[in-house]
Formats: C-alpha cells, structure tokens, sequence
C-alpha cells in the first residue's frame, strides 16, 4: 500500500468514526426528547397505628421504719392499701427490697387486655411510737429520669431515696443532690446498681448531712427506675408525719400543682413552737438547676373563685431556695408557677389537729389535652378521712367529664369536688386541664396526682 493509499485509508476510519458519533449524539436527543413514561405505582398509601404496648405502674409499698435497738433492720412499719383499676390487669411483686416485708408491685395491662388505660394508687395510716399520718402516692411508670423536691435530713427529720426498678434489666442510677448552698458533692451518688426485679432504698442522710432543703436528680442507664422519697418528722419526742414524694420528669419553665390545701395551719404552727416553725409554714420548694437565675412569678388561686395572690421572687441558679408563704389563709388552693428559666418545683403543708401533725408535698401535674381521657385511681383512706378530687384549668373555661358528669371549671379557677375512696374514676376534658386528689382527716393530709396518658404511637404510612 502506497502512501497515499495508507492517508486515504485513515481519513475513511476517521470519518466512519466521526459519523458513528453523531449517530449517537443525534440518538441521545431523540430520547431526551421523547416523554419519559410514569413508573410509579398509582397507589395510595395506607395509615397504620402500631398495636399499643403493655403498659405498667409501680407501687413502692408501705411506709418504712427503722425499729429501736442495737442492731436496728430497716423495715415495713405499715403496709399499704392499693386499689388497681383497669380491666385485665395482672399485678406481680417486685421481688427483692432493702427493707424487710416490702413488697413492691408492679400492676400492668397486657396487650390484649380489654382494657386501653392502668392506674393504681396507694395509701398508709400509721401510728407507732416513731410514725404518724397519713401517706399516699399514684403508682408511676418506672423512668429513666426523675426529680425529686422534698423532703429534709435536720434532727428528727428522716429522708429514704426509694428506687424500684420491675424490669428484666439492671438499671445503673446516679443522684445528683441540691441543696441551699448548691449542688452537695457525695461519695456514693453515681454507678449505684438496681438489679432487674429490686428495690434499693437509701438514706438520703449518707448524702446530704442535715440539709434543710434538698432536691434529687435521679439518671438511670441500663433498666427505667420508679423512684419516690418518703420523709417522716419527730417533733421532740412526737411523730409529726410521714410523706410520699412522687417524681417530676423534668425542670419547665411552668408548673401547676392544682392542689395545696392549707388546712389547720395555725394549730400546726402552735404545736410545732417547740421544734421551730420553719417546716410546718406552707412552703414552696424550687430549684432552676442551669446556670442563669430565674424571676418567678407565682400565682396562687383559691377553689371556686375568690381573691388569689401573686408573689415574684428571682430565683438563683443552682441553689434550692424555700419559699413561705406565710399569708396563705386555710382552704384549698392551686397554684401556678411561671419562670423565665426552667425549674423545678414542689410545694409543703403541715395539717394541724386535735391528734397531732402530719406533712405532705404536693408535686406538679402534668396537663390533660383537649379531648383526652385518663383513668385514674382514688385511693383506699381510713375511717374519718375524706376524698377530694381538684380541677384547675389555666387557659380558658373548660368541661370536664368525670365518669359522665359534667362540671365547668371556669378559666384560671380551682374546682373541688368531694369523691368516693377506693374507686376508679375516667376523666375528660375539652380543653387544656391539671387534676389531683387530696385526703384529710383530723390531723391528717395526703395526696396523688392525676397523670395524664401516656403518649401513644402515632400512626405509619405503608405503602405496598
């Protein structure tokens, strides 16, 4: 082949090449061009609210003491009285405590119970040369975090930090603790084993030496834990009440307790001169546990109208300060409790009469929405001791349904009704609504909380 053969030759496969390339060019536009056909499935897709789980709540038992002796064994001085509600329920105990005799249950709702709701709640007189009053407590769902405001560990005042875990796995607790002068460094607070199926009871006094005013954080890993305090007062050689304090989920920037009922107050204050008055004023307890302080502004109404008050205050950050109020006359009350900064909060009584003192703390409540319904528990009470049930409604009139009667709690007032003990009661309401139970009797004072549910799975989209 010459060499000009070998040119014409090359410039042909050029050209052969070039053409290829413009067929595909020119074949690349005609299908970006053509319309590009719908491959998704025309399908809706369908709406699927996952089966509801079993649900359970966690009685901690009776009131604890700790017997005269040399070789005193912390113990049950008075079981508790427990009503469960619900249809289907199966309660179990809790089967391991620190204290002798206790016995813990857990009450759940299976799966396929009838039933859609649980609620049980507690109660425990007692009277021994140590103990007396008037304890009770709504039975709560073990946690993974929980506060707790109350309680004292002064001369004659005795602090349990109780922890129940029911489940199947070890739970890893640590306490932070508060108190006036800030958070209180103690060894013992961190990596405190709850095994599966225990309760594990503390004396707060081996972390806080006589601290007035404490409040405890409790952070668990591993196992959720149902956690409570239980405080007793011996005023000189008088028992002086025991109380139950139920947890918090965590700091707000507002919180209603609708029940503080001040009942007796100036009995309770003549009977308490010998021991100092400090505990016996009705007190409220508040702690901002972040870093910037809080001004607070507490507004206190009475039941069924009338002249409330409101007080401001600034609250430091990161000390627990105790509040008085001292000009607090007897009746019912609720209170609401707003900050710029978000705390925690609980409030203190002491009820005075011919018997003698008893204390309690009332803990904030979470809010009933709008079309909600929860079921409650209203616990057993001894002879001579009423049930009240408390309706607050803080940001408009609302109808509340109680077992099918209907009652207008009007906005930013306090609604009391008296109830049966030992009942189950279903409440509605068609707006925003914080709801508790008192108990009093002579010289005694007690109360739980209305919780409302807990929160449901909400629904999935599938598509086939």
């Amino acid at each position: 082949m010459t060499v000009t053969q070998r040119i014409l030759a090359a410039t042909g496969r050029a050209g052969l090449a070039l053409a290829g390339a413009a067929a595909a060019v020119a074949l690349g536009a005609v299908v970006l061009l053509a319309p590009v056909p719908d491959l998704a499935p025309d399908t809706a897709g369908l709406a699927v609210t996952p089966d509801r789980s079993a649900q359970t709540v966690v009685c901690t038992g009776g009131v604890l003491g700790l017997p005269r002796g040399d070789d005193p064994q912390l113990t049950v001085a008075q079981q508790p009285q427990r009503r469960s509600v619900g249809t289907g329920l199966v309660e179990s105990t809790v089967p391991a405590s620190d204290a002798l005799e206790s016995a813990p249950v857990a009450v759940t709702l299976p799966v396929d119970a009838p039933d859609t709701a649980v609620a049980a709640a507690e109660s425990t007189r007692v009277a021994t040369a140590d103990l007396r009053g008037l304890a009770a407590a709504e039975c709560g769902r073990a946690e993974r975090t929980a506060w707790l405001v109350g309680g004292s560990t002064q001369v004659g005042r005795t602090t349990w930090i109780v922890l129940t875990n029911p489940g199947e796995v070890d739970a890893t607790v640590d306490l932070r603790v508060w108190g006036e002068r800030g958070l209180l460094e103690a060894p013992g607070t961190s990596g405190i084993i709850v095994a599966a199926g225990t309760q594990r009871i503390l004396p707060l006094a081996g972390i806080a030496v006589d601290e007035a005013s404490p409040v405890i954080a409790v952070d668990s890993s591993g196992g959720s834990i149902a956690a409570h305090l239980q405080q007793s007062v011996v005023r000189g050689l008088d028992p002086s009440g025991v109380a139950l304090v139920t947890p918090l989920e965590r700091p707000s920037t507002r919180h209603v307790i609708p029940a503080l009922p001040v009942v007796g107050s100036q009995l309770a204050l003549e009977q308490a001169t010998g021991d100092g008055i400090g505990d016996a004023l009705t007190t409220l307890r508040m702690l901002v546990p972040g870093d910037t302080d809080s001004d607070v502004t507490v507004t206190l109404r009475p039941a069924d109208g009338g002249t409330g008050q409101v007080i401001t205050t600034t609250v430091g950050a990161g000390a627990v300060l105790d509040l008085p109020l001292t000009d607090l006359p007897d009746g019912d009350w609720a209170v609401v409790v707003d900050a710029t900064e978000p705390l925690v909060v609980a409030g203190r009584a002491t009820a005075g009469g011919a018997s003698g003192l008893d204390i309690e703390w009332w803990v904030p409540t979470g809010a009933l929405q709008e079309g909600q319904e929860v079921l409650t528990s209203v616990a057993p009470s001894p002879g001579g001791v009423s049930a009240r049930v408390h309706l607050y409604a803080p940001d408009g009139d609302v109808t509340a349904t109680i077992d099918g009667r209907e009652v207008l709690v009007p906005a930013g007032q306090s609604v009391v009704l008296e109830t049966a003990a030992n009942v189950g009661v279903r409440l509605a309401a068609d707006g925003v609504l914080h709801a508790s139970v008192s108990y009093r009797g002579d010289g005694l004072i007690a109360g739980t909380r209305i919780l409302p549910p807990p929160a449901t799975a909400s629904a999935v989209t599938v598509y086939p």
